[in-house]
């Protein structure tokens, strides 16, 4: 491979990390308005969590945001699914705890994060605001 060739493909794979890092961090922006937007609108929800490939080394371009929430009554799925998606690039994956077994209830909490309504402890000030959910 010629100095050349070798520089420009460097200069790709670290445009290309760049791009997927910043989607990323659009998704965790996502996922903290998602939960700003689900708890305005149920305010009954018991906990919210984002968890999956988000969180690791496995998030990829074609990603998605696994958000796993308790309380939601079932017949609001979609529409909380809409909410979620409305907020931000990701398509969104809303599982309801009540629905889960214990088995796959107890890996996805072990591996996920709690999101509360305005917490940043998912990944810090938010750069730009949420859209107050009002999307749906």
């Amino acid at each position: 491979m010629t100095l050349h060739a070798e520089t420009y493909w460097l200069q790709r794979f670290a445009a290309d990390q760049q791009a997927l890092e910043q989607l990323r961090q659009a998704g965790l922006s996502q996922a903290e308005c998602s939960a700003q937007a689900l708890y305005e609108h149920w305010p009954q929800l018991s906990r919210l969590w984002v968890h999956g490939s988000l969180l690791g080394s496995g998030f990829k371009e074609h990603s998605d945001l696994d958000l796993l929430v308790q309380g939601l009554p079932a017949d609001q799925l979609l529409k909380a699914l809409a909410l979620a998606e409305a907020a931000g690039p990701l398509p969104v994956d809303l599982k309801r705890l009540e629905d889960l077994s214990p088995e796959l209830a107890q890996r996805l909490l072990r591996h996920g994060r709690a999101l509360t309504a305005g917490d940043r402890s998912v990944h810090g000030p938010l750069e730009s605001g949420c859209n107050g959910g009002d999307a749906a």
